[in-house]
């Protein structure tokens, strides 16, 4: 009798700790799913405040192409091409336009500052009635991951339809994987060279109008040399 007892208790002993720990438990996942939704909602609000962080602090605009700070960018980004390129980067074997081809009312050069800082630029030059030549883009190593790039490349599509061309034609190396990624994603087509830019191993070209180009359909065009 004293064995059925003690196995009796031994049972009920067995259930209250079994549902102390069901409980335990469920008091923890519900503990952690609150932990998880709080930090949820931090980091949506956290980017939300980023984003308008960046939208605030950032600036697009025209500058003449031999300001101190235009100046200070293209050193930049030459400095940038002879670290990345295969052999280096001499801007006197590239096809570098003049300085004057970027003045309006037929060319423009875009400065990008964060917080009053040059972080970035990027230029167009006419290539042809129709067509604006992109050239010498580049968003500083320290500000990428922002969406800097793509709104800068915005803009100057902007400016080539205001100034009256269809096309934006450009050219890029091809250790510059992340500016191909750019223009791919942006709705740039590879075309067949259309110059002997010494640097270049991948031709691009976007149609800036309402009609989009089909991706079979040939052009005579070529493109131009945007690097990030």
């Amino acid at each position: 009798m004293i064995d059925d007892f003690a196995t009796l208790v031994g049972a009920e002993s067995h259930k209250k700790f079994a549902a102390d720990l069901a409980a335990g438990l469920a008091l923890l996942v519900h503990w952690l799913l609150r932990r998880t939704e709080a930090k949820v909602d931090e980091g949506a609000r956290a980017t939300s405040a980023k984003g308008r962080w960046v939208s605030e602090a950032v600036t697009t605009s025209p500058e003449p192409s031999s300001s101190a700070d235009a100046q200070y960018c293209l050193g930049e980004y030459f400095r940038e091409l002879r670290e990345r390129f295969d052999g280096g980067f001499d801007p006197e074997h590239s096809l570098v336009p003049s300085l004057d081809e970027f003045a309006p009312p037929r060319g423009t050069f875009l400065l990008v500052r964060q917080n009053g800082q040059p972080v970035g630029c990027g230029g167009l030059k006419p290539m042809s009635n129709e067509g604006a030549y992109l050239k010498r883009m580049w968003i500083a190593p320290a500000a990428r991951g922002l969406g800097l790039a793509k709104r800068l490349l915005r803009a100057l599509e902007d400016e080539a339809k205001s100034m009256g061309y269809s096309v934006v034609r450009l050219e890029t190396n091809k250790s510059l994987v992340e500016a191909q990624q750019l223009y791919r994603s942006s709705g740039y087509r590879e075309v067949p060279p259309f110059n002997d830019e010494v640097y270049a191993h991948h031709w691009f070209e976007k149609k800036v109008t309402n009609d989009e180009i089909l991706p079979d359909e040939r052009s005579s065009f070529g493109t131009d040399l945007a690097e990030l």
